[in-house]
Order: structure tokens, then sequence, then C-alpha cells
């Protein structure tokens, strides 16, 4: 299955990029594209270039720690590891070779201040990250990617499993972090694309039919297409 065509997408730096379409279009392959998820998937094959801050990715001898240390992942369900909020936090880090108790709980309660999820948990965090809301779940997950300090934050729809009230404190936290990361994000939720994107990017079949501003997205698309798409003629 040739799952994505002749891409060329520019992503901007320190703002929100969403990527909407219908199912099985290409969006969550695209995404992962950014940090090499897919050579996980026996018989992969890419070809082009994806450059990260003028680095090429796939070049030969990348190295892929390196990689997804620079772009965390988030991913649709929330996945904490079954142990206290505070390890799932500093897991990564510690796997790094960060060591010392204040370093880590310092970097504990940085990423769950960005994650907007300090004041929540701060009283218990040698509690099981399971006994969590799945609101906060996800927050938590959002806090351990950003325990390693990523330039790029990939979130693969991270609210479709939320209630509302969660979703937005998600989307609450996304508009804080862009200020420090570059956001791409895999959406079916339009309106959350219109709340939280600077820069839309609408999929079909594998191919980008169209990027821009996500309010000229939404006002004025170019092709007929993304104006059916998000009119709710189909998808």
């Amino acid at each position: 299955v040739h799952a994505v065509k002749k891409i060329n997408l520019e992503i901007l730096e320190h703002e929100v990029t969403a990527l909407i379409g219908p199912s099985g279009c290409g969006k969550s392959t695209y995404l992962r594209c950014f940090n090499r998820m897919n050579d996980m998937i026996e018989g992969t094959r890419v070809e082009g270039k994806i450059l990260v801050e003028g680095e090429d990715i796939y070049a030969p001898g990348v190295d892929l720690e390196r990689l997804r240390k620079r772009v965390g992942m988030v991913f649709q369900k929330s996945n904490p590891f079954p142990m206290s909020i505070r390890e799932n936090v500093n897991y990564g880090p510690r796997m790094g070779g960060v060591r010392g108790r204040d370093r880590l709980d310092a970097i504990v309660e940085r990423s769950l201040k960005q994650a907007d999820l300090w004041v929540e948990v701060k009283d218990r965090l040698d509690d099981s990250a399971l006994d969590l809301s799945g609101g906060q779940q996800q927050r938590l997950c959002i806090a351990r990617a950003l325990a390693n300090e990523p330039d790029i934050l990939l979130l693969d729809e991270p609210a479709s499993a939320l209630d509302p009230i969660s979703t937005a404190k998600i989307e609450e936290t996304l508009l804080q972090l862009k200020e420090s990361y570059t956001i791409l994000i895999v959406t079916h939720n339009l309106q959350q694309a219109a709340r939280v994107a600077d820069q839309t990017a609408f999929f079909m079949l594998g191919e980008l039919v169209e990027c821009s501003d996500t309010t000229t997205m939404f006002t004025n698309p170019r092709e007929s297409i993304t104006e059916e798409y998000i009119t709710g003629r189909f998808g």
C-alpha cells in the first residue's frame, strides 16, 4: 500500500500544525515519519527527505534514540506505564543517564507544570499513574514526552477518547506549549483544529490537497473537495 504520496509540507516553528482528513488518508502515517516510528513496521519503505532543522532524518547513520528524544510523541490512547506518576515522568531522563533525586524531581515538576497537571497531582506523585482519570493520564503522557526536552511534539488524536472538559484542558495545554515547542497534531475534530492550530493541512487518499493558515482553510479553502470535507458533506 502506497500510504503517503508526494507530500511537500513545511512545518512552522513554534506553531501548531493540524493534519485533517477522512480516516485512512495517511495522516497518522505521515505523522509517524517524523520520529521514524514507521520503521518498526516490517516491509516499510520510504523515499524522499524529511528535514528537521536542516538535517535529513532518513539519512544513513541517523541516531534514532537521539531523534526520538528530539521528536516526542503522544498517542491516541493514553498509555501510562504501570508505575508511579513520578516514575512515569522521569523514566526517559533516567534512561538517558540523568542522575540525582533533586535533578529528577526538578524535571518532574517542570514537565507536569508544562502539561498543566502539577497542581492536580503534586501531593500524590508516588501514587500509581493508573489511578488518574483518562484526561489526566493523557496529560501525564504529554508530560512524559516533555521530560526529554524535545524540539517537536507529535500528537495523534490525543483527545479523541476524552470528554469535553478533558479535551478543553488538552487544548489549553497545547496553546501554552507552542511557545516552547513545534507541535504537529492529527485530529478528526474540525472544531479542535480551528481552535488550536495556526496552520492546517488537508489530506485525502494519501496526498496533501492543500495547506494554509487555519482561518483561511476554514473560511476560504482553495479546493472544492476541502470545502466539502469541512462542511461535512463527506468524511
